[in-house]
């Protein structure tokens, strides 16, 4: 296996490709994160692959009116490397509401069939034959029409025009349910259709909305919605309206819709039609029945009557996830509830939009809330489907009051790692996402961190990861609120894309740092090398304690193709630990950070059968969370130690501040969601 990449800028769209065939890939080989990618340039750098054999594909209208005519054409493809010679294709009559009418191209009739015999179809060349059939003024419903086949001297088994009968609906258009299908991707794709059905849905911030028959067939497996894609077309349409659509069918990002490319391919027929029944949701715990069940309802109206409880707050796309509450499930755990993840119902906002705070979320929740009487389409989009509300739902708040952490005793250590999410200042140089800070924002920022670093207890070393450079961490620990711990900031500029570090926070009270720098692994492994700090404590005996702290490469390529390199990352860190208890056996060594790999994931089994041990290992059974995505709590921020430094552990927290809640509130000081991740703290007795 290869990963073709597809940059943006490029234009090259992945929709023309069939899954199943076969293509010749020209592109620019590049090395990332240990993989080789091919980088395609131009739409022309994906070229189909056939098979060596005689093909035939049949085209025609996928819909007429009653005494209309639908015009079939035949393509003959000759792939093999040698010419066919006397090449015979023969078409049958349609079943009934269509008759044969006009012969073209030297075909010739022979009782319900036309035939065609082409002398010779060159090696790699085609032939197209066509023919005309009339439609019945009483045809009423949809016409089908069998396969033709073809043969050839060198080819004497036939071969038909693809697998399934062609289907030509005679009315206004193709009805929604026959463009869904009843698989994964519509029958029409690629291809031009009309179609009619009732507004369910006007979202303009998604660039579209969607339509829902009035009457569908009688088979579960198709839906009876769809997303009509309008684009930066100003296309007006109401909720309640019955409209008319032409357009293309694309398959875009998973989601079936119609692409509206003119105007005059939208008519309102009319108004005030009562919007068809919503679809109680009730899927099943199993993830891939729970993809199929969904499938059956995609573009649909939906509803969940409530209450359901919020497994996972609304996230800065607007997304949160939700289980009924009859099935008694409060949260969803990675790795330890798989049986239970179909059960999962998301729900975004209706919009593209990012929200960085809560002033644009039209309505937001929590972990714990309760939601009744939501209903809207259900869209799929960026892997999941989801529902659009057309309405704001009722919300019934959980009390979730913020925790907090008493300070550590003087003769104890505590440590803690925390991803503090893209700590940037307000100036230039600045990535293209998120948005560059304005001062108060900046500020604003700072006195939110040294609200969670005071929640934490004030620890005497932090780890801190996503951090732009030393001067933040230096404002940081003049803040109001823990300026008195005499915070020493440390950090090491890496070579990152982002520009995010990692770095540390030591209180100068407590501790005294003896040296601190940076370790990058060979062969370009680390963009974000591990920082190893040295520490004296100010307490009886001095003991030391060295510190690794780490951001692991993310799972942004998914999680499989990254592994690898986040395992030799933990190899990395090994080494160096080894390093050290080569010096002195007995050394009190932390490996820390957000490794983004879960407690389970073979990087952090790698640092464990390397002899650490994993402070959760205090708590188990029990797995605290540090993230929460698409619904399962996570395990991404880890602190392991050398077992003589596990023996006197006496407390581990990940401090629930951020994972449970939405986007911050505006100009709110408190720690509530100043990152994405919550802090894991740990609690060393040292007397």
């Amino acid at each position: 296996t290869i990963l073709l990449y597809i940059e943006k800028e490029t234009g090259v769209s992945v929709e023309p490709l069939e899954l199943g065939r076969s293509y010749r890939v020209t592109g620019i080989s590049e090395l990332y994160d240990t993989d080789w990618q091919l980088k395609p340039r131009l739409q022309t750098d994906f070229m189909p692959v056939f098979p060596p054999e005689l093909m035939l594909e049949m085209e025609a209208e996928n819909s007429v009116p009653a005494g209309g005519a639908i015009h079939y054409a035949l393509i003959a493809y000759n792939h093999t490397e040698a010419p066919l010679t006397n090449v015979r294709i023969v078409a049958k009559q349609s079943a009934e509401g269509a008759a044969i009418d006009e012969v073209m191209d030297g075909g010739e009739r022979e009782g319900d069939s036309v035939i065609w015999t082409l002398p010779e179809l060159m090696a790699g060349g085609s032939a197209t034959v066509r023919y005309t059939a009339a439609v019945s003024e009483e045809a009423e419903g949809r016409i089908l029409t069998l396969p033709a086949v073809a043969t050839a001297d060198q080819w004497p088994e036939p071969v038909a025009s693809g697998t399934d009968p062609l289907l030509t609906f005679v009315g206004e258009g193709v009805p929604i349910w026959a463009i869904q299908g009843s698989g994964v991707e519509s029958p029409y794709v690629r291809g031009q259709a009309a179609t009619q059905g009732v507004v369910i849905g006007v979202f303009p911030e998604m660039d579209g909305f969607w339509i829902q028959e009035t009457q569908t067939d009688d088979d579960p497996a198709t839906s009876a919605g769809l997303f009509v894609l309008t684009g930066e077309l100003e296309a007006v349409v109401e909720l309640g309206d019955l409209v008319r659509v032409t357009g293309k069918v694309r398959e875009k990002s998973g989601q079936t819709m119609l692409h509206l490319l003119a105007l005059e391919d939208l008519t309102v027929v009319g108004s005030g039609y009562q919007l068809p029944a919503a679809a109680e949701l009730d899927p099943p715990p199993d993830r891939q029945e729970a993809a199929v069940y969904y499938e059956t309802l995609e573009g649909m109206l939906v509803k969940v009557t409530g209450p359901a409880v919020a497994i996972a707050p609304t996230s800065k796309y607007g997304e949160a996830v939700l289980v009924r509450s009859d099935r008694g499930i409060d949260r969803l755990t990675y790795g330890l509830d798989t049986a239970s993840t179909g059960l999962m119902i998301f729900v975004d906002d209706g919009s593209d939009a990012t929200h960085y705070n809560l002033s644009t979320l039209p309505f937001a929740l929590q972990s714990g809330d309760r939601v009744a009487n939501l209903v809207g389409p259900l869209a799929f989009t960026f892997e999941n489907f989801k529902i659009e509300p057309i309405r704001v739902p009722e919300v019934y708040p959980t009390d979730r009051p913020l925790p907090g952490l008493d300070e550590a005793g003087e003769q104890q250590l505590s440590v803690a790692t925390f991803n503090v999410e893209n700590l940037f200042d307000f100036q230039d140089p600045h990535p293209s996402d998120p948005p560059r800070p304005s001062l108060g924002e900046y500020r604003l920022k700072l006195t939110k961190t040294a609200a969670a670093i005071v929640a934490m207890g004030a620890p005497t070393i932090i780890g801190l990861q996503e951090v732009e450079h030393l001067g933040i961490l230096e404002d940081l620990a003049e803040q109001e609120a823990i300026v008195g711990f005499d915070y020493q900031p440390f950090l090491v500029e890496g070579t990152d894309s982002r520009g995010i570090d990692v770095g540390y926070l030591v209180r100068g009270d407590r501790a005294t740092v003896e040296g601190a720098a940076a370790y990058a692994a060979p062969e370009g492994l680390t963009s974000r090398p591990p920082l190893l700090i040295t520490v004296t404590l100010k307490v009886e005996g001095a003991p030391t304690v060295y510190v690794l702290n780490n951001h692991f490469t993310s799972m942004s390529g998914g999680e499989a193709p990254t592994e690898p390199r986040r395992t030799a990352q933990g190899e990395w860190n090994l080494t160096l630990v080894e390093g050290i208890l080569a010096a002195d056996p007995e050394a009190y060594v932390i490996v820390m950070g957000d490794l983004n790999s879960y407690y389970d994931a073979r990087p952090v089994k790698v640092l464990r059968e390397g002899g650490l041990r994993h402070v959760y290992e205090l708590v188990e059974p029990v797995r605290p969370y540090s993230y929460i995505y698409q619904g399962e709590s996570e395990t991404l921020d880890h602190i392991l130690v050398t077992p003589s430094l596990y023996e006197l552990l006496v407390q581990v927290e990940a401090l629930h501040i951020n994972a449970d809640y939405p986007p911050a509130i505006p100009d709110d000081p408190s720690p509530r969601r100043v990152s994405d991740h919550d802090p894991v703290v740990a609690v060393f007795s040292l007397e």
